[in-house]
């Protein structure tokens, strides 16, 4: 039901576009919660995408009238016969008098200390102010009332609390309260506008689902948002010139700054310069550079901008949190994947990674990104955690989210750090020296990672875990992983694959496999008769890729024979 009183009257129609329209909400005593709910239940009037919550009263009591509206406003509260021990007070708001304030006063008496509760309905009052919307509040309170049959003496308040009710609705669902700024954002479509579309805005949205989220301060959309008809034609043709304002409602609603539709992470990408295949020629998308993702409010800054010192500082980062953890990322170049938290978890779960073990050992991320498993081997306790990333905006979101989570970080990425951190080994007390950061973070490719780790080993805790994150398949990064692991404890290899469920016992004896023949070069002594024995000591199913194909991790057990 929707109470549009008032909105055909307003002298600037453009002020429209900014409008929203606000839900009431009765304000009821415990004990009549059951009767209340189930009038509104039977007049199709209950909001039933929000919880009933305990009300406490605060400074929204307190509300600002436009002095036109004043007199209706009287007559409003006089027809209503407020419950007893409760009265109205008008008085100038200051500021220069533009608006009155309404205020409610109220007896302290043991009666009206009942806790009561705020039941929402589906009453939507059309606006363009917040003062707007309690005037056509207070004119619809006598109708409520009697179209759901309750008398005036049941101690009910029928009371607009616009902010309580709001916030209330923000900690629901995103998608929910996202389709709640869309008709919201309808209904505050001009006249003219809104008579070229369904009387019932609700016609447009009941056969939408989506799954948004949002990334601090961004929202993020599926593909299919508003991809349904009949949408793609209204948007392309009589709402278009009113999509910046269903940008702000939405801003507004869900607490963000930009929204972006998301988009596939693309295998390959078009060869720049093209490679000598011709045009159209492709390759590795290495970098997982999200390319299919489409601003739609904000600056989220130019595609392809080099990670240059400036435009790393100028650019949009969002975060997140997860398992405690915070991560961070600039969304135009960096992708990032929440389809891992699963892994990130268990992770942190491990035998291997408990405080006593994790704190006298090291972890090496051979495709860190912006720290999505690294920061879990952290986050249990491992000493320290080396890194390897092409991607620079990735190693400046690893290094921001390291700093949100209170762990220090040095970035490897020009010769002369390099040399003074890794390679100068000809002074003794230096090479030996502790690293005091907790990440060390090489901007360079994962097959330069045996020379740092060989020049690093009297400088940290020995490497115990090596994680190799990449699909389709991590396979190529296996011979580094064995060569970084350390050969006098050993440890554990956690390969990532994307395999077919039939295959999935099939490619961990194949894994192990690999890994044995691997480990045939190294020795703990001179002695060539002292080896390793390897084992699958587990296979955890992360996701689901494709249909059929499951996005799995090995954890492959390395450990020295005795000699």
């Amino acid at each position: 039901m929707v109470l549009d009183d008032g909105v055909e009257d307003v002298q600037n129609p453009a002020a429209l576009n900014k409008s929203s329209g606000f839900f009431l909400s009765l304000i009821v005593p415990k004990s009549e919660i059951k009767s209340i709910k189930q009038a509104l239940e039977a007049n199709g009037l209950l909001d039933k995408t929000l919880k009933i919550t305990p009300f406490a009263r605060g400074s929204n009591d307190c509300l600002a009238i436009p002095p036109h509206e004043v007199e209706n406003l009287k007559r409003a509260i006089e027809n209503w016969k407020p419950a007893e021990g409760t009265g109205s007070d008008i008085r100038p708001a200051g500021k220069g008098k533009e608006y009155l304030e309404v205020a409610s006063s109220r007896s302290d008496s043991s009666e009206n200390k009942e806790q009561k509760y705020m039941i929402p309905t589906s009453l939507e009052v059309l606006c363009t102010t917040h003062q707007d919307g309690l005037v056509q509040a207070n004119r619809a309170r006598g109708r409520l009332l009697q179209k759901i049959g309750l008398p005036d003496q049941t101690g009910v308040e029928v009371q607009l609390d616009f902010r309580s009710h709001l916030s209330k609705h923000l900690r629901n669902s995103d998608r929910s309260h996202l389709a709640q700024a869309i008709r919201r954002w309808l209904l505050s479509l001009p006249s003219r506008t809104r008579s070229i579309l369904p009387a019932d805005p609700d016609s447009l949205l009941g056969g939408c689902k989506w799954t948004c989220t949002v990334y601090s301060p961004m929202l993020l959309l599926p593909p299919t948002f508003l991809s349904k008809d009949p949408w793609p034609k209204l948007l392309a043709g009589p709402l278009k010139p009113h999509l910046p304002g269903l940008c702000q409602m939405i801003c507004r609603q869900l607490k963000v700054t930009h929204i972006a539709v998301n988009g596939p992470i693309p295998v390959l990408l078009p060869s720049t310069p093209a490679s000598s295949n011709g045009e159209g020629a492709l390759e590795p998308n290495t970098l997982r550079s999200p390319i299919n993702l489409t601003p739609l409010h904000g600056d989220f800054g130019k595609p392809n901008l080099p990670p240059r010192p400036q435009n790393l500082q100028d650019a949009f980062w969002v975060r997140t949190v997860q398992n405690d953890i915070t991560q961070v990322w600039a969304p135009m170049y960096t992708m990032f994947s929440r389809g891992n938290l699963s892994e990130k978890t268990r992770l942190l779960r491990l035998e291997s990674l408990k405080p006593a073990a994790a704190k006298r050992s090291s972890a090496a991320d051979l495709y860190a990104g912006i720290g999505y498993f690294a920061f879990s081997y952290a986050k249990a306790g491992v000493e320290k955690v080396l890194c390897w990333d092409l991607n620079r905006w990735s190693i400046e979101g690893l290094k921001r989210g390291a700093e949100k989570n209170g762990w220090t970080t040095k970035v490897v990425e020009d010769t002369r750090e390099e040399i003074e951190l890794v390679y100068n080994q000809y002074n003794d007390d230096r090479t030996t020296r502790p690293i005091k950061e907790r990440f060390l973070v090489f901007h360079e490719s994962y097959r330069d990672a045996p020379p740092r780790v060989s020049a690093l080993r009297n400088r940290i805790p020995p490497v115990r875990h090596v994680n190799c994150g990449y699909l389709p398949t991590s396979s190529d990064s296996w011979a580094v992983a064995m060569n970084v692991l350390d050969h006098t404890e050993g440890g554990w290899i956690h390969a990532h694959e994307n395999v077919a469920v039939k295959d999935i016992q099939q490619r961990r004896d194949e894994v192990v496999e690999t890994f044995t023949r691997l480990a045939e070069p190294y020795h703990t002594s001179s002695e060539a008769t002292s080896h390793f024995d390897v084992e699958c000591q587990h296979v955890e199913r992360v996701k689901t890729y494709a249909p059929g194909i499951v996005h799995c991790v090995f954890d492959i057990f390395i450990l020295p024979k005795s000699p």
